[in-house]
């Protein structure tokens, strides 16, 4: 057994400085095979260019690759080199680029990372061909993989992305539906984020000489992973944090049904009925409305449970990590990394 805890550890952005070294540049060489004018949009989505190719000023935009770095770690579950599982991380990144253009064209998000998001930046129909070209690129780069399991990682990520434009299409729909369960509303995390998130992690370890058991307790890792991340993303959403600033508030915005609503919606505390009239109703709410919800919100244990379930799934995860038996470096690379990504 390799998983016990080891000395002489990383800090967390060492391990992130030292992935991003090896993933930015495949992903960039990538994403230079896509014709004008979509690579022109693309650029700009990652922050590597300003609109329409012109200087990046002020802050860079476009989109963080920290996240990426651990499906690459697990590259090394069976004590061999990273570099196996880069094009299938790369692939992973274009997934989550794809993911990510197309819920900021459907959650109508103006910003992204401190600047225009794409469709803002470029339009509605640019973003969508964009995050398309996007899709189609990660197939190709996959199918061009010459391994035993390219076929079933093909199938994986098609049923994949099926699942989370599943998930997707349920979270848009449940908006202001106070009658939307607990369990549904965790079922829609689960389908348009961790069920994702787990194949991306998957993805990097099937080009490995890794055992099946192994590549699915890696995926069970990214699946609570990716569990633990939406319920910090609801609550950084509501309520800032350090890193991020200030909230943006937007889920309250749209009404959106998550599960620390459908949570709070059901507590029974005596402020429930006012909740439950807000997501009810209809219109675009003000700051200082929108203030008063994140309070009720608190005030009816939907912030206490979400953080409860986020250190859970984060408990879930590492003990899955435990099981796929990486080495005991890699077991603290990746489990300080994950917790520095969720801080």
């Amino acid at each position: 057994m390799h998983s016990e805890r080891s000395t002489g550890r990383r800090t967390a952005e060492d391990i992130f400085d030292a992935g991003g070294k090896i993933i930015d540049p495949a992903v960039r060489a990538v994403v230079e095979r896509l014709p004008a004018p979509l690579v022109d949009a693309v650029r700009y989505h990652y922050g590597w260019t300003g609109w329409h190719g012109g200087p990046v000023i002020g802050q860079p935009g476009g989109v963080g690759r920290r996240g990426l770095v651990l499906p690459l770690l697990c590259a090394a579950v069976d004590g061999g080199p990273v570099e196996r599982g880069l094009a299938a991380t790369v692939v992973g990144d274009l997934l989550v680029n794809t993911s990510i253009i197309h819920d900021d064209v459907l959650d109508r998000d103006p910003v992204r990372r401190g600047r225009p998001a794409l469709w803002a930046a470029y339009g509605i129909e640019c973003a969508l061909m964009a995050g398309d070209a996007l899709l189609g690129l990660a197939f190709s780069l996959l199918g061009e993989q010459s391994h035993p399991r390219t076929h079933q990682a093909l199938r994986m990520m098609s049923d994949g992305w099926s699942r989370l434009c599943a998930g997707q299409a349920c979270d848009t729909g449940q908006e202001g539906l106070t009658a939307t369960s607990l369990e549904q509303a965790i079922a829609v995390n689960e389908a348009k984020a961790a069920v994702g998130l787990s194949g991306v992690f998957r993805l990097p370890v099937l080009f490995t000489d890794a055992t099946g058991e192994q590549v699915e307790a890696v995926g069970r890792y990214g699946f609570h992973f990716g569990m633990a991340a939406q319920y910090h993303n609801d609550l950084t959403d509501v309520w800032p944090t350090l890193d991020r600033g200030r909230a943006s508030g937007g889920d309250i915005r749209r009404r959106k049904m998550t599960p620390m609503v459908t949570f709070a919606l059901a507590s029974g505390h005596r402020d429930s009925e006012r909740l439950a009239a807000y997501y009810g109703g209809r219109g675009e709410p003000g700051e200082e409305e929108v203030a008063v919800v994140a309070d009720l919100l608190d005030r009816c244990g939907g912030r206490e449970w979400s953080i409860a379930q986020n250190l859970e799934h984060m408990r879930l995860a590492a003990e899955h990590l435990q099981q796929a038996d990486p080495p005991p470096a890699l077991y603290d690379d990746l489990l300080d990394a994950g917790a520095r990504y969720l801080a």
